[in-house]
């Protein structure tokens, strides 16, 4: 006897339009994304990566990603009323370069995200005696949003693209609070099935889910 997937609720690829435009407006919910900053970092360098051969070939996330138009995508038919992107705060240490370089780098994405009509929420970002710097409430603020908005009726159904098993128990409390939640994780690496059972439904991205949405390089 064949075992059943684990997972036998995930849509492996984001919506096509052509999908979306079949389905009847009575489906469509109000729809917030709430997205970890850094968790989706990590996740679409290994979609954008998954076909390339070598590691010197390797493609960095490009900061001009279009997301908002990812995002639309993702969500159809659904009807998108916000996107709400969290990350930890970059601390600028005068003479310290790593810290100069992550500030400079941090104030290119927000300045680009707020061109995209996306909000962005703050958590710490905290530098270790090992020189590498750690996320520090960020996990927490997303969890407290989702539940506050949904305790306010602001949305029918969240988005929720991060595979920290930490937003477990705000799932589950969206969920108490007839709301929908939607696991977004990745088909290449690090599906979350705490979040896969917390939530209503698991959709799994595929490379060309997001390839279409890198800015193409300068002439």
């Amino acid at each position: 006897m064949k075992a059943k997937p684990y997972n036998n609720r995930a849509k492996p690829t984001a919506l096509s339009l052509a999908t979306a435009g079949r389905l009847s407006s009575k489906r469509s919910k109000k729809a917030i994304v709430f997205i970890d900053g850094s968790n989706w970092y990590h996740k679409l360098r290994l979609l954008l990566n998954a076909n390339v051969p070598s590691k010197k070939g390797a493609i960095k996330p490009p900061i001009h990603f279009d997301l908002r138009g990812f995002v639309e995508q993702l969500v159809s038919p659904d009807v998108l009323l916000e996107i709400r992107y969290h990350i930890g705060k970059v601390r600028r240490i005068q003479g310290d370069e790593k810290s100069e370089q992550l500030y400079t780098k941090q104030q290119r994405l927000i300045g680009f995200l707020q061109t995209q009509s996306v909000t962005i929420g703050f958590g710490h970002l905290i530098p270790y005696p090992d020189g590498i710097f750690h996320e520090k409430g960020v996990d927490v603020l997303l969890a407290v949003e989702m539940i506050r908005f949904a305790r306010e009726g602001n949305y029918d159904r969240a988005y929720l693209i991060s595979s920290d098993t930490d937003l477990v128990p705000a799932a589950e409390e969206c969920r108490r609070l007839k709301k929908e939640v939607v696991y977004v994780g990745s088909s290449v690496h690090g599906q979350s099935f705490g979040l896969t059972k917390a939530c209503q439904r698991t959709i799994l991205l595929q490379p060309k889910d997001v390839a279409s949405f890198v800015p193409p390089k300068p002439i």
